[in-house]
């Protein structure tokens, strides 16, 4: 078999955080046995279109393997067209949310991708690339690599089902070794906040068995709960701690407390060990799934603080939301949190199609009563996909055909619901932050945390992006 030169990027985008591209880890470690594989980070690198077309001017690749977001389709169309110009016969793929949740949209849309992936790629992307190397990518072939987004001869796009990953230790870690973890920072910008550094990202799950409509989580990894063992876990932090010094975890997991007696079970073994690991749950926890020993479990292990998803302080939205949570549980469950000995951090999606201006002032005053550290506020962004915007295009609110995609990064509003501008929805946001973190106790926190002058920076440039851009 022909050993295939392949290239995993992550575009380059404004993101203000620096992390190391989990997804494109796992692909590596899944197909480096058969074929060369580079990693290449371009918001680490500052990759500019430039800069890609001299690297493909320097190195020759069979393959290129792009992990997009809905807020690269502007970007990627570029990628591809300096791909083909340099070379036509380099295959090009696509794979991560974007195509996940719109794959025939995303594939017909642009005519220099060869091809896509929707949900988890490891199996089908090796497949596809062996079946390359060997000369064998027939339609027949083709019909059968999970998740795989193709073209027949006709033109007409396939969509293939995908295939879950049902034991997730059968993967092994992330290729460390190709992610170039040495450099990555330390510290900010790889984490806005952090207690110990080096800090290094970690997944133990997948899958979530949650309705919430603005999610396209399920489609991506589909619904059931899938666990890493304990023991898998605890020797990657190991490695990442005897290789790399690392101090901190940052868990990505979107369900990490799901399975109640694995996570005691992390507790206890982690404790045992020398390390001294702190860990934060950076996308949040589900407050349905804590206790009181559970929290004080996972302090004892190394927890820290936690980031909990309670999206609006309404009991309306939160209902249309499909939330399954009411502000009366979600207070108590903060204050479980705040007992516990732990700070709690806040997410907060604002307007929400048929949220009310009441309803927004509401989960800003919400949010400061419940005694947070910390809280981010979101407008809203109709990602392709998910259940609320399948009902909004159905509704004939939404139509992508002239969309800016570049609106749906960061703090930008790609839709504005009916009774609000675009402005409207940025100006109250900005307002919503201004009297959350402009008290004394939340600004002094905020300031107790700042660990150098160059993370003191690093929050200035986030909070002057994040408020007043």
């Amino acid at each position: 078999m022909k050993r295939l030169s392949v290239l995993l990027m992550k575009p380059y985008s404004e993101a203000d955080e620096i992390i190391p591209p989990l997804g494109l880890g796992y692909l590596a470690s899944a197909i480096r046995k058969n074929h060369e594989v580079i990693i290449l980070d371009g918001v680490r690198e500052k990759l500019t279109l430039a800069g890609f077309a001299q690297l493909l001017e320097e190195k020759s690749f069979d393959v290129i393997g792009i992990q997009i977001f809905t807020f690269h389709l502007n970007i990627l169309e570029k990628y591809l067209e300096i791909i083909k110009n340099k070379n036509p016969k380099i295959i090009t793929i696509v794979g991560g949310p974007q195509p996940s949740c719109s794959p025939a949209e995303t594939l017909g849309k642009f005519k220099n991708l060869d091809y896509a992936f929707r949900g988890e790629a490891e199996i089908g992307l090796s497949n596809l690339l062996d079946a390359l190397a060997e000369d064998q990518l027939t339609e027949e072939k083709k019909i059968t690599i999970p998740g795989l987004i193709w073209r027949q001869s006709s033109g007409t796009v396939i969509v293939n089902d995908q295939m879950f990953v049902k034991d997730l230790d059968s993967l092994g870690m992330p290729a460390w070794d190709l992610l170039n973890f040495d450099k990555y920072p330390t510290s900010a910008p790889h984490s806005a906040f952090y207690k110990n550094t080096p800090i290094a990202p970690m997944t133990t799950t997948r899958g979530c068995p949650f309705d919430c409509t603005f999610c396209a989580g399920r489609m991506i990894s589909g619904r059931k709960v899938r666990a890493r063992s304990v023991a898998s876990i605890i020797k990657e932090i190991e490695y990442l701690h005897d290789q790399f010094g690392v101090k901190e975890i940052s868990f990505e997991d979107d369900n990490f407390t799901f399975d109640r007696s694995r996570t005691m079970e992390f507790c206890r073994e982690l404790i045992k060990k020398p390390w001294q690991i702190s860990f934060a749950f950076v996308n949040g926890i589900r407050l349905d799934t804590l206790d009181k020993e559970l929290l004080l479990s996972l302090k004892a292990a190394g927890l820290y603080e936690v980031m909990v998803g309670i999206e609006s302080g309404s009991d309306r939205v939160l209902k249309i939301m499909h939330k399954s949570l009411t502000a009366s549980i979600i207070r108590d469950r903060v204050k479980l949190i705040q007992d516990s000995g732990l700070e709690a951090m806040g997410s907060f999606i604002i307007g929400y199609p048929g949220e009310t201006r009441k309803e927004i002032l509401e989960t800003f005053k919400f949010a400061r009563d419940l005694g947070l550290k910390r809280a981010n506020f979101a407008i809203f962004k109709p990602f392709p996909g998910t259940p609320i915007t399948v009902k909004l295009m159905e509704e004939g609110q939404i139509d992508f055909t002239n969309q800016d995609w570049d609106n749906f990064f960061l703090a930008k509003a790609a839709y504005a619901a009916p009774g609000f501008t675009a402005q409207e929805l940025k100006n109250l946001r900005r307002y919503g932050f201004l009297r959350f973190y402009l008290r004394p106790v939340i600004f002094y926190k905020l300031l107790r945390d700042i660990r150098s002058f160059s993370h003191f920076k690093f929050i200035a440039k986030r909070i002057f992006r994040w408020i007043f851009k």
